[in-house]
Order: structure tokens, then sequence, then C-alpha cells
């Protein structure tokens, strides 16, 4: 076996590993960087741990002398509620007279005027009041600063909880959180008499809350109450309160309260979070401080830790620098180039450099891009977006003419002065004029035609009650075929303006009509719309069938020229639109589109 030296074997390991100036450069730079990095975070990790340990002591020091306060506010308003129920002969007595006695009078105007009295001694309590159950009558006392109108809703509320929760003996046993209709939120306490009466107090949770909002307005942060299942029971913004649902905030608010002063919890950015759990009721007092916020305390000092192993190493990151602007860089914006023409933008261009090597490489790339996007030419792409670009053109052609028509209408309806039928009128003239302006929508099923035709005839058989009539008649199946909207609108708006004639008590009128050819499978779908009225002169059927059929539209009956053109460019088949006079009198226009195309379009929106 033949024996390789060992030197010679080292010498191969060596010719084998791949080495490079940037690799050692990097090697060097993190052997000298990492440990001072470690260092530098270590101690920059625990002064920010003194920092919030210090500030969360602080706080939840507050947290609890507000919280204790609080608890003693509320058992004080408890023992007044018992006392009163135990005590007070007139409220136990509400319910015992008759509403229309002399006795119940006198109970009731005693006990408003006690509770009227004992609202200066209860300040936490924006409302003390009373309730007969028999009578189904409550007596409230609101502080003086209570707006007027928050009186209103505190009443219907504590009225509303009174009807609901009279039987119900879990709720007279301690506080109770309630919700009013715009969104806050108050505590309710209610201590039944045993006489059917009740005497009880309203506790406004953004008022008690106060005091801390101010702490909080200008830190950034958020003071607010919570329910031990994690509700939020304070006004926060939008955004903070979803992320508070999302953070689960009954939990963290148990990490940060039990065995440890705070908690860190991520909502839109860090926050130091303290809670305190009320003795009185089951809610947490929270109080979420913003990281940055707690953090800007700290010595300037600190930064300095930083300097240590950029001073080290600012020679090996200059030289990086270097190799990356002339190297790297170059490199990356070729690639990059690259990927764009790959991904079918071939405007990519690489931008001028100073080394010869990359003069030549960007100036090929730049004319081979250039000769590529000068070929890449697709026609049917070209032709798709002209059809589209004339398709909203002709669509919006038709909303000025359907204007006019409606404020004509709207104009002779309004000289009848019924109230009722302007009312009427107004609710057709709103869907019309939604379905009308809808010009970013390409298509639409039958019925939605047929339901925006409706309103149509209805506006106009306001104008003429007597003298129109109408209907409409899709045969079964046919209700979802889409087509382009405002087809159908113009055929029926050209007979009200053209064909319309009244004589001898017969009224005008209109057959819509949409069927298919029976026992012929892909026949095409016939849209008929026939009338009574005068019908077409001599020679002016035809003239009508040749111009609608025309690539470019003459000076009059613009509006069935779009029709058929915007049908042409919808289904991409033959369309056709028939004129002739009907039997024995009036006009019969179809429009005739292949259902084998029908059901292509986009669906309406």
């Amino acid at each position: 076996m033949m024996r390789i030296p060992f030197a010679a074997g080292r010498a191969e390991r060596k010719q084998r590993t791949p080495r490079t100036l940037r690799s050692r450069l990097i090697l060097g730079f993190c052997l000298v960087t990492i440990p001072l990095l470690v260092v530098v975070l270590s101690n920059n990790l625990y002064a920010t741990r003194v920092v919030h340990s210090q500030v969360a002591e602080s706080n939840q020091n507050l947290l609890t002398v507000y919280m204790n306060d609080m608890d003693k506010a509320l058992e004080e308003i408890e023992n007044y509620l018992y006392k009163t129920a135990e005590q007070d002969q007139n409220v136990s007595s509400l319910s015992q007279y008759p509403k229309d006695g002399l006795e119940y009078y006198l109970a009731a105007n005693e006990t408003v005027n006690d509770l009227f009295l004992n609202r200066n001694y209860y300040g936490a309590a924006d409302v003390l009041f009373a309730y007969s159950a028999e009578h189904g009558e409550l007596f409230v006392a609101p502080q003086q600063e209570v707006a007027y109108e928050r009186k209103r809703a505190i009443q219907e509320k504590l009225n509303a909880l009174m009807m609901e929760k009279r039987d119900d003996s879990l709720f007279f046993t301690g506080w109770n959180v309630a919700e009013m209709a715009d969104g806050d939120y108050g505590l309710v306490r209610a201590v039944d008499t045993g006489a059917r009466s009740m005497v009880g107090a309203w506790v406004d949770l953004s008022r008690l809350m106060q005091p801390l909002k101010l702490l909080t307005d200008n830190g950034g942060g958020a003071a607010l109450l919570a329910t031990d299942e994690g509700a939020t029971l304070s006004p926060v913004d939008e955004g903070l309160k979803e992320d508070l649902e999302r953070l689960a905030l009954r939990s963290a608010a148990e990490q940060g309260g039990a065995g440890a002063a705070y908690n860190i919890v991520r909502l839109d950015q860090r926050y130091l979070l303290v809670s305190k759990h009320s003795a009185s009721v089951g809610l947490n007092l929270i109080l979420l401080l913003p990281e940055k916020k707690v953090l800007e305390g700290l010595p300037y000092f600190r930064l300095l830790t930083y300097w240590v192993p950029a001073l080290a190493a600012i020679m090996l990151v200059l030289y990086l620098i270097f190799l990356q602007r002339w190297i790297a860089s170059p490199i990356s914006r070729l690639i990059r180039g690259m990927r764009r023409i790959r991904s079918g933008d071939l405007t990519a261009r690489l931008e001028d450099n100073k080394l010869v090597e990359f003069i030549a490489i960007n100036e090929t790339f730049n004319g081979m891009a250039q000769q590529i996007e000068h070929l890449k030419i697709d026609i049917y792409e070209e032709q798709i977006r002209t059809q589209k670009a004339e398709l909203k053109h002709l669509q919006a052609q038709i909303h000025p003419h359907f204007f006019m028509n409606s404020l004509n209408i709207v104009y002779h309806l309004a000289q009848i002065r019924s109230f009722d039928i302007i009312q009427s009128l107004a609710m057709h003239l709103v869907r019309y004029f939604r379905y009308a302006t809808r010009t970013q929508v390409s298509s639409l099923t039958m019925k939605e035609e047929m339901d925006h035709i409706q309103d149509y005839l209805s506006i106009q058989k306001y104008r003429f009650p007597e003298a129109l009539d109408y209907d409409i008649r899709v045969d079964p199946g046919l209700e979802t075929v889409v087509l382009p909207p405002l087809t159908v609108q113009p055929l029926v708006e050209n007979a009200m303006v053209h064909g319309f004639a009244y004589l001898s008590g017969t009224p005008y009128r209109i057959s819509i009509r949409v069927y298919a050819p029976p026992g012929e499978p892909n026949a095409p779908i016939r849209i008929e719309v026939s009338d009574n009225g005068k019908g077409f002169a001599a020679g002016k059927a035809e003239e009508l069938a040749e111009m609608v059929h025309r690539i470019e539209p003459g000076d009059r009956h613009v509006g069935l020229w779009n029709v058929v053109r915007r049908c042409r460019l919808f289904y991409k088949d033959n369309v056709r639109m028939l004129f002739e006079n009907g039997e024995p009198r009036g006009a019969k226009v179809t429009l005739i589109v292949p259902v084998a195309a029908a059901g292509k379009g986009e669906e309406s929106a």
C-alpha cells in the first residue's frame, strides 16, 4: 500500500479548499466583532430589564392605588345600597301601593329626594336609581355633570335591564357589566329589597377611567379595563382593539400579573403591560406603555458601546464596501436585469459603469434587450385593448341620453303633485340610474336587464297612466344569459319616443319577449320589442336596418348603432337587428344574438 507523506497530504487539502479574499475578510470581521457584539448585547439586555422592572414597579404601584380607590368607592356604594334596601321604607313600599294612590306618590317623591341627596356623597356613581317591579317605573338621580342625552341613554338601558333581569336572582348578587347602545360600558349594581322593588347605582366606566386616560394620552400608551374573559371595555383605537383581541388579553394580563411585575406584548409595536385585578368586580385594570417611550430615558453612554466593534472593523468594512460597489453590485444589477427580461419586462436596462469589462457587458445586454422589445409586437393583444377602449367609449355615450329623458319624465310627474307617486317614482329612478351608471360592468344577466326595463317602463307608466301598457316575457332558462349592459333599453326607449300613439281609448302597448326558436339546438336568441303604435314609414325599416350594420355611425339613430356595435364586440360574432311593421299596426324590432357565445361574457359585478 502506497503511503502519502503528511506534508504532501496537507498541501493537497489546501489546493482543494476554495479561498477568496472576500471570504477571508468576512471571517476576520466576524472573529473580531461577534465577541464584542455579544458583550454589548448582553449589557443592553441587562439595562433594558432593569428599566422595565423599575417602570413596571412604579406603574404597578400606581394601578394598585387607583384600583384600591376604585374598589373602595364601589364598596361604599354597595354598602349604601344594602343599607337603603334594608332601612328605607319608601323604597320598599314602591310596589305595595297602587300607582295612582297618594301613598305611592309620597313614597316615590321621598325616594327621589333621598337619591338626589345621597348622590353628592357617592361621586363615583353617575346615577343612583330605584325601580318598582310591580309598576315597571324607574326613578333616577344623575350627577350634575351627566349630560341630559347621557342621562336618557342610561335610563333607557336601566329600564331594559330591570325588565329583563327582575326575575334573575344572580343579577342582584354583585356588580354587572352593561353595554350602552353607543358602545360604552358601565357597571350596574342593583339590590332587591324583597318587596318587588330595587335600589341600585350606575357607574360609567369611561368617566371612571378618565384620570388614567389623561396620564397615557401624551405617552402614546393606553389604560383600559378588561373583563376576566379578556373582553376590552374601554374605548381604544380600532387597530389597537383588533390587536388586543388577537392577543388573548386575559392570558397576557395573567402572565404579567402572576409571579411577574410586567409582561412584554407585541401589538402594532412592543408594549409593556402592567395589570391589576379588582377585588370588588371581575375586572382587570391594564396599563399599556410603548417600550420605545419607556426606554428613551436610558443613559446615552450605552450608545458608545456600539462603536467598539465598529472602530475595530472599520477598515475591513470600507474594503468590503469597495468590493461591493465595484464588483458585487454590477453583477447583482446584471442578474436583476436578466430576471426582469425573463418575467416579460423588456424595459430593463443596465446603468453605465466605469470599468471596461462591465462597459462591454452592459452595452451587449442593453442592445439585446432593445432588439427584443422592438420585436415583441403582439397584434392580437393590441386589438383586444382597442376593442375594450371602444366598448367603454360607446357605453359612456348612452348615459347623457338616459339622463335627459329621465329629467323630462320627472318634470311631467312633478305636475301631478302626488307624494305617493313621487316617492314610488324616486325609487324607480334610483334603481334606474344606479344601473345606468355602472360603466365598470362589462356584462350582466338577462334578468338584470329586464328588471332595468321594468323600472324604465314603470317611470313612463306614471307619466301616461291611462295611455301606456306593457308586458315582459322571458322564456325559462334564458334569465341567466349574459349580455352587455343597456342593450334592450335603447330599443324600448325608441319605441316610447317614436312610436307612441293613443287612439280611441286603446292604450299604447309595448311587448318585450326573449325567446329561442324551439326544436333548434344552438339557435340564436331573439330579443323582440313590439308595439301597437305608429309603425315605420314607408322605406324607414330598410333604412334603419342598413344604418345599424354600418362600420361607422351616421348622424342619427346612434343609440341603435351603439347596441349592434357593442354586441358585436361582446359576442365576437355576427349580430343582427331586424325592423318591420306589426299586424295590424305598430312596429317590431328584433335583436338576434348568437346563443353559442351567450355564456362567455364576464359576470356582472
